[in-house]
């Protein structure tokens, strides 16, 4: 005997009810997604308002770290010129010493402050206009293909260039913008920013070295074992600089070791953690990623810091060097070095 399970469910009164439940079901279900993408828009709604307004506030604080460097810079050369310079004639340096160690601070805080106004003033490099590219390709009847636009400023976008949300503009090879000289670090400033790293840690150095002294004096010392006697504003003076020297040399080891690695690598931050990321992936699948801008160490340096041979130092002075060769929209790769 065959009975048919709809007609016990209508005898029981529940035919209707399996339709209605699945009706039902699938209309939670979009309610519920709908709310879900409502809830992920307004997080990120917030999320852009809280970015829009850090930059903001990087924007404007930017002076202030340009003061605060400033000062700091010019306490610590207050300090050496009055009170640890002045330590060494007294106690007898030789004369050529003397001259070699005030001609050698003239010199690091000279081209210390000479790079980092250079840093501050020296625009990273914005790319042309996107119509005015189109058009003179078009005048020539060049048929290439179609250059990226940026979406933001409505400019070219070459190879290597980011849009900085601070600054509101494309930088050409943009590495970061960076709140202590006011400014993004790109093509034309990169290499002021390097050598201002570079002079900012060897005048800590030098003077972590020459107060050292001093500093072990105010520390472990009682006044009357001193041999020389120097006022309490001095010796105070000496210990927080001394301590500012050690503190930034220590940070700058770590910050000017990267930025080595990427001179030496032909990278920018924003392109070392894309890099990063697909190297690991051409890892898992066995396969073996190389950076296309990478041509070698001295031709890595050279892109930098111009035709200027290392050995020579020359590059270390930028107002005497040659200038980097290129025009920041266009770069060699490997395919075409070896082509």
């Amino acid at each position: 005997v065959y009975v048919d399970s709809s007609s016990i469910r209508k005898a029981m009164g529940g035919g209707d009810s399996l339709p209605g439940a699945q009706k039902t079901f699938p209309r939670c279900m979009v309610a519920f997604r709908r709310l879900t993408l409502r809830f992920l828009r307004c997080i990120t709604a917030c999320c852009d308002c809280c970015l829009n307004v850090f930059d903001v506030v990087i924007r404007i604080v930017g002076p202030v770290f340009i003061a605060l460097a400033l000062s700091i810079i010019g306490f610590v050369t207050y300090t050496f010129f009055t009170v640890i310079f002045p330590y060494h004639v007294e106690v007898g340096w030789h004369p050529i010493l003397l001259v070699n160690e005030f001609l050698l601070s003239c010199f690091l805080v000279v081209n210390l402050l000479y790079n980092y106004a250079m840093s501050i003033c020296t625009p990273a490099g914005q790319p042309p206009a996107y119509p005015d590219i189109v058009d003179d390709d078009c005048e020539q009847g060049v048929e290439a293909v179609k250059p990226k636009r940026c979406s933001k400023c409505d400019r070219l976008k070459p190879a290597r260039t980011h849009h900085c949300s601070v600054c509101k503009r494309c930088v050409m090879k943009m590495d970061h913008h960076c709140p202590w000289i006011n400014n993004c670090v790109g093509w034309n400033n990169y290499r002021y920013f390097c050598l201002f790293l570079l002079y900012l840690a060897l005048s800590c150095l030098y003077v972590a070295i020459s107060g050292y002294t001093l500093f072990y004096q105010s520390l472990f010392y009682s006044r009357k074992r001193r041999r020389h006697h120097l006022e309490w504003f001095d010796m105070q003076c000496v210990s927080f600089s001394w301590l500012i020297a050690v503190s930034i040399f220590a940070a700058l080891c770590c910050l000017g070791g990267f930025h080595l690695y990427l001179v030496l690598t032909n990278q920018t931050t924003i392109e070392f953690h894309g890099n990063s990321r697909r190297k690991s992936e051409a890892k898992r699948r066995g396969d073996r990623w190389r950076n296309p801008y990478d041509l070698g160490c001295s031709r890595n340096f050279e892109q930098v810091f111009g035709p200027n041979k290392f050995k020579h130092f020359i590059w270390m002075m930028p107002y005497m060097a040659k200038r980097p060769t290129g025009d920041g929209m266009y770069f060699p790769t490997v395919c075409a070095m070896e082509t």
